[in-house]
């Protein structure tokens, strides 16, 4: 993530873009996530065009515009994310702000509570019917209450999602089944990220592949001898899953009780939020 928002700044300054930079951990829940509007209107696909004609290094870079902040008394300036940075853009795209909305009193940063909701409606809507070949599933002790489900799309060259996966005993213990869904954070260009994931979805025991590379045992071990052909396409699925939500990195995390967790989160706050929502 720090490679992207290193290469949109930089990108920024070439394209000679005004830009403030704003930091904050802090998220507020919106209270009516249904009033997301998904649907690109006029002004809205306008705003994207206007974008990538006036700055041509954002001609294949992923474009999201979420909302106008007519609301927040920002008339004519838009709410978006380039390459899954946060910033606000007016009108014509020739100026930005980067950097998310806040409410100075509380510091309450509504933007990333607003796209958080979006987030998790999209979520939920997508792996509602996920197929179980497309998951690979690390499941709860068997002598303990279920609490939940997680669904985490994972990389496994991806250092927090190896550590994440270092937690799978602590999840299984309390009662969490992990649900992995494959998602190569360099796309689907065959980068070692992809031909790693390809071997874990064509490896007769997926789950233990999946540790074995996470683990850094797996030299030698799962080599393709077969079609991989289908292994190749599940890789896809999950890659054009994720891009369908808007994730913007790995872990991202789906909890069945509601909500998301985009990157890592310790084992057992995860937990606690669980049992809190039961």
């Amino acid at each position: 993530m720090k490679t992207i928002i290193a290469f949109i700044l930089g990108a920024l300054i070439a394209a000679g873009i005004t830009f403030i930079l704003l930091q904050s951990n802090n998220e507020l829940p919106i209270s009516n996530p249904q009033q997301a509007n998904m649907q690109q209107s006029t002004n809205t696909e306008s705003l994207i065009n206007a974008i990538r004609t006036q700055n041509p290094q954002f001609q294949n870079a992923p474009v999201r515009v979420f909302r106008e902040l007519n609301e927040y008394g920002f008339p004519g300036f838009y709410e978006i994310t380039i390459g899954g940075q946060g910033m606000v853009v007016n009108s014509t795209g020739e100026y930005a702000v980067v950097g998310d909305l806040f409410k100075l009193d509380g510091v309450d940063n509504l933007s990333a509570s607003y796209r958080n909701a979006l987030l998790a409606e999209s979520a939920a809507s997508e792996v509602a019917n996920i197929s179980s070949e497309l998951t690979i599933e690390f499941p709860a002790n068997a002598n303990v209450p279920e609490l939940g489900t997680l669904y985490i799309f994972t990389d496994p060259t991806c250092p927090y999602c190896q550590r994440l996966h270092n937690e799978r005993d602590t999840y299984a213990a309390a009662g969490v089944s992990i649900h992995y869904i494959p998602y190569p954070r360099s796309g689907l260009n065959g980068e070692r990220d992809y031909q790693q994931l390809v071997q874990i979805m064509c490896a007769e025991n997926q789950a233990q592949a999946m540790s074995d590379f996470k683990d850094g045992n797996a030299e030698g071990r799962h080599t393709i001898t077969g079609d991989d052909t289908p292994c190749r396409e599940l890789v896809r699925q999950g890659f054009e899953m994720g891009q369908r939500i808007g994730i913007s990195g790995t872990p991202f995390i789906i909890k069945s009780s509601g909500g998301v967790i985009p990157g890592y989160s310790p084992a057992q706050a995860i937990i606690n939020q669980m049992r809190g929502n039961q």
